[in-house]
């Protein structure tokens, strides 16, 4: 009974959550502003591409500090975990081919947008991560800058499969930016995924155990984002569906120099249309990144 009750409140979250984005939806209009080079430190790193349009890379560099590890005993004691983000933002937009990395119409930002995230355990299974950030970003060519923020609350349900592991996620953004001229705009997402975590007996990295992580996610944007196409058209995207592949140790991260890495991982993203599409490479598991 109490397996059902969590799983209809974790239900219960991803309705409202669909709910709100649809609320914050802008009114219908005829002009549209294509989409703005702030959001590259919101989607992470990776190579954005929208069909017969150009290219975007991202690389995102996520340092955090742990201020303190969330944890919840047999009794119900538990500890809400706290950890400072820095995550560093380079984008090179509107690329045409990896041959063209100096055309007039490319161009490069960056952005710095620190945060704070909080691990909350609702139960031995059921854990809450709500974390904010706000921080700045410029283009280099022009000098336009803009503020940039994003908030929201991920969750993740683990269900116990021997040594596999299966989880329910879902989670609920709102991200936006304010330029120096120009006008402002927002950004709300709800998501809804399941991962799946593979114990490989027969396979070790230097005698260590390994982990393969399988993932499917689902997103939908109460704000529709639209792509400039080379003729003056825009491209509406509101949805789009990532499928994700990953390996990690299961004793401990993996380190390099002074780097600890919790997994190396692949996305594929695709909207609806199949016209949006990206790969995406990371660092730490979707609940957690």
């Amino acid at each position: 009974m109490k397996k059902l009750l969590h799983i209809a409140v974790l239900c219960g979250m991803l309705v409202f959550s669909m709910q709100l984005a649809a609320q914050v939806q802008p009114a219908v209009s005829p002009d549209f502003e294509p989409i703005h080079w702030a959001y590259s430190s919101f989607f992470g790193t990776g190579w954005y591409q929208v069909k017969d349009a150009r290219s975007v890379f991202v690389l995102r560099v996520p340092p955090r500090q742990t201020l303190r590890k969330s944890f919840i005993s047999d009794a119900g004691e538990r500890q809400v975990g706290m950890e400072i983000r820095y995550p560093l933002t380079v984008g090179l937009h509107d690329l045409e081919d990896l041959g063209d990395l100096i055309e007039d119409d490319n161009f490069g930002t960056v952005s710095f947008v620190p945060g704070v995230e909080f691990e909350i355990p609702v139960t031995s299974r059921w854990y809450l991560r709500p974390f904010v950030n706000f921080g700045w970003g410029t283009e280099l060519e022009s000098g336009e800058s803009a503020w940039i923020y994003y908030a929201g609350i991920k969750s993740r349900y683990t269900f116990p499969a021997g040594k596999h592991e299966w989880s329910l996620l879902n989670s609920l953004y709102y991200a936006g930016y304010s330029p120096d001229e120009g006008r402002s705009d927002h950004l709300a997402t709800a998501d809804l995924g399941v991962e799946f975590r593979q114990a490989l007996s027969a396979f070790t990295l230097n005698s260590r155990p390994v982990d393969l992580h399988w993932s499917l996610m689902y997103s939908f944007m109460g704000n529709e984002l639209h792509f400039n196409l080379p003729d003056g058209s825009f491209d509406p995207i509101d949805d789009q569906l990532e499928f994700g592949l990953a390996l990690s140790l299961r004793d401990g991260p993996f380190e390099f120099w002074i780097f600890k890495i919790h997994q190396l991982g692949l996305g594929y993203r695709v909207s609806s249309s199949g016209r949006f599409s990206a790969v995406t490479f990371n660092m730490r598991s979707w609940f957690t990144k």
